[in-house]
C-alpha cells in the first residue's frame, strides 16, 4: 500500500469499521437519524467510499491515499489539507467542497464536478503534547518551495477529463502533468497556478488568463499539420503489418509523431517491433495489439489503453504512462529467433505498481525496472 504522509501514530480504520460510520452519515443527510461523520485526520488509505452520500463529511487532514470515491456525492465536504494522492474520484460531485491545501497528486478526477470549490493555499496547524506544530507534506517533486506552490492544491498528474472548475478559487494550485481534457475554467480564479506539461485539449485557453510561461510544455489540441499526416501514418502501420505477415512491407518508424489523429485505427493491430520513440499518444487505444519488442521510449502515453496487449520486450524507458491501463496485458520476457531474450523495460517511466495489478507478468516488477 502507498505510504501516508499523515499522523503515523494513529491507527488506520478498517473497511469493516468505516462502513457503519458512512451508513450513519447517509441516514443523517437524509434526515433519518444517524450522525454526521467526523473523520478528520483519520487514516483511510485504500478504503472503498464509492457510490456514497458524503455531503459535508469532515475529512480535514485525513490520509486517503489510494481510496475509492467513485460517483460519490461530496458536496461541501471538508477536505482541508487532506491527502488524496492516487485516489479514484471519477464522477464525484465536489461542488463547493473545501479543498484548500489538499493533495490530489496522481488521482483520477475524470468527470468530477468541482464548481465553486475552494482550492486556495492553506496549511494545517496541529495542537499536541509538544504544542502547536504544522502538518506538512513532502511531495518529493521539483517545485520551487519559495514560490508558495506547495501550499496550494496539488493536482499534479491527475486525470481530470471534463471536470468543471467554474468559479473555483485556485490560487497556487499545481496542475503539472495533469490531463485536463475538456475541463471548464470559466469564472475560476487562477493566481500563481502552474500547468507545466499538462494536457489542455478541448479547453478555451482564454478562460485561463495565465501568463504564457505557466503553460510551458503543455499539450494542446491536435494541430492541422498532425491531422494532415494521419493518412501517411496509417499507411506506415499497414505496411508494418504486411512486413510482419509476409515481409513484403516495411517496419514502421513513427518516432516523435503525434499519433492522436489515429484514434480508432491502432487497436488490435500486429505491431511487433514498432519504433514509436517520443510519440504523443495520449489516450490512444492500443487494446489487443501485439507490440512485442516495440520501442516507446520517452513517449507520452498518458491514459493510453494497453488492455489485452502483448507487451513482452517492449521498452517504455522514460515514458509517461500516468493513468495508462494494462488490464490483462502481458509483460515480461520475449525470446527471439536468434536466442536473445528481451525483457519489458519500465525504468524511468512514470507509472505506479498499482497500474499493473491486473496485468499478467512473468517476472517481478523490480525486474521490469519499476522502482
Amino acid at each position: 500500500m502507498l505510504a501516508s504522509y499523515y499522523d503515523r501514530a494513529s491507527a488506520p480504520l478498517s473497511q469493516k469499521e468505516l462502513n457503519p460510520i458512512l451508513s450513519s452519515h447517509e441516514r443523517f443527510v437524509a434526515y433519518q437519524g444517524g450522525q454526521r461523520a467526523q473523520l478528520a485526520r483519520s487514516r483511510l488509505d485504500g478504503l472503498n467510499l464509492a457510490n456514497r452520500t458524503l455531503a459535508e463529511v469532515d475529512f480535514s487532514g485525513a490520509s486517503l491515499v489510494g481510496a475509492t470515491f467513485y460517483r460519490s456525492n461530496m458536496e461541501r465536504a471538508n477536505l482541508f489539507c487532506a491527502d488524496l494522492r492516487y485516489s479514484d474520484l471519477q464522477a464525484v460531485n465536489l461542488t463547493r467542497a473545501d479543498m484548500r491545501g489538499a493533495s490530489f497528486k496522481g488521482a483520477n478526477l475524470s468527470f468530477a464536478m468541482l464548481d465553486g470549490a475552494d482550492m486556495r493555499a492553506a496549511r494545517m496547524m496541529v495542537m499536541d503534547a509538544q504544542g502547536v506544530t504544522e502538518l506538512r507534506r513532502d511531495h518529493g517533486d521539483d517545485r520551487d518551495s519559495a514560490s508558495g506552490l506547495n501550499d496550494g492544491v496539488d493536482f499534479s498528474n491527475c486525470s481530470m477529463k471534463n471536470a468543471s472548475f467554474g468559479n473555483a478559487k485556485l490560487d497556487n494550485a499545481n496542475f503539472s502533468g495533469a490531463i485536463l481534457e475538456g475541463v471548464k475554467f470559466k469564472g475560476a480564479q487562477l493566481s500563481n497556478v502552474q500547468f507545466k506539461g499538462a494536457v489542455l485539449t478541448g479547453i478555451d485557453l482564454n478562460d485561463l488568463k495565465v501568463p504564457p510561461e505557466a503553460l510551458a510544455g503543455c499539450v494542446l489540441d491536435i494541430s492541422e499539420q498532425a491531422q494532415a499526416r494521419a493518412g501517411q501514418l496509417q499507411a506506415r502501420l499497414a505496411s508494418h503489418e504486411n512486413w510482419i505477415a509476409s515481409e513484403n512491407g516495411a517496419p514502421a518508424v513513427l518516432d516523435r509523431e503525434d499519433l492522436r489523429p489515429l484514434q480508432g485505427f491502432t487497436a488490435g493491430r500486429r505491431l511487433a517491433g514498432l519504433s514509436a520513440r517520443g510519440v504523443i499518444a495520449i489516450g490512444q487505444d492500443f487494446a489487443g495489439c501485439r507490440l512485442q519488442a516495440a520501442k516507446f521510449e520517452n513517449a507520452d502515453l498518458r491514459a493510453a489503453n494497453f488492455s489485452g496487449c502483448d507487451l513482452r520486450g517492449v521498452s517504455f524507458r522514460g515514458a509517461n504512462l500516468a493513468h495508462a491501463r494494462f488490464t490483462d496485458a502481458r509483460l515480461g520476457t520475449i525470446r527471439l529467433s536468434d536466442t536473445r531474450a528481451i525483457l519489458t523495460a519500465l525504468s524511468g517511466a512514470n507509472l505506479t505498481a498499482d497500474q499493473l495489478a491486473d496485468a499478467n507478468l512473468d517476472c517481478t516488477i523490480t525486474e521490469l525496472g519499476l522502482e
